[in-house]
């Protein structure tokens, strides 16, 4: 072998591992891409979920910048107070069988990386019993929005908990 065959093969080498690990580089960005995707699909299926089933459920409703309530059919007789709130970037949750207040620094956090995107940036308003949720969920540089009306539907025929 020659030195000239030598530094023919090294070049080539050398592109042919150069597009290798490019297409390797390439692969990595895209998973990295989808999994931030999913999880953020994911989050916000679960903020979805736990709002409209509620929200559904509910005998009254009331929005209030980043904090939402709701009067929540539980079953045949049994009702609760239901809230989410939005502090910072995290949307949190409390299931309660008296009124859950507006301090939600120790409630169960439901998802984060969520903004509100509704006017004035907040995730809720209500008019009457119709509830409009307007979010965005993101993770990573993935980002995914949710918007959505959803209407309380439970009736009852007197005030049956104090929520607010």
């Amino acid at each position: 072998m020659t030195l000239i065959e030598l530094i023919i093969a090294v070049v080539i080498a050398a592109l042919l591992l150069g597009a290798v690990a490019s297409i390797f580089s390439s692969g990595l960005r895209s998973e990295s891409a989808t999994r931030d995707r999913d999880a953020a699909t994911g989050a916000a299926q679960v903020v979805t979920e736990s709002l409209h089933a509620s929200i559904r459920n509910a005998s009254d409703v009331l929005a209030e910048g980043d904090l939402l309530r709701a009067v929540v059919a539980t079953g045949a007789s049994g009702w609760e107070c239901r809230a989410w709130a939005l502090v910072g970037d995290e949307l949190r949750y409390r299931a309660s069988v008296a009124p859950t207040g507006t301090d939600a620094t120790d409630w169960t956090v439901l998802a984060r990386g969520v903004s509100g995107t509704l006017e004035g940036d907040v995730p809720f308003t209500s008019d009457g019993r119709l509830v409009t949720i307007g979010v965005a969920v993101a993770a990573g540089d993935a980002s995914v929005p949710v918007t959505a009306g959803v209407a309380a539907q439970a009736r009852a025929e007197a005030p049956v908990i104090a929520c607010w």
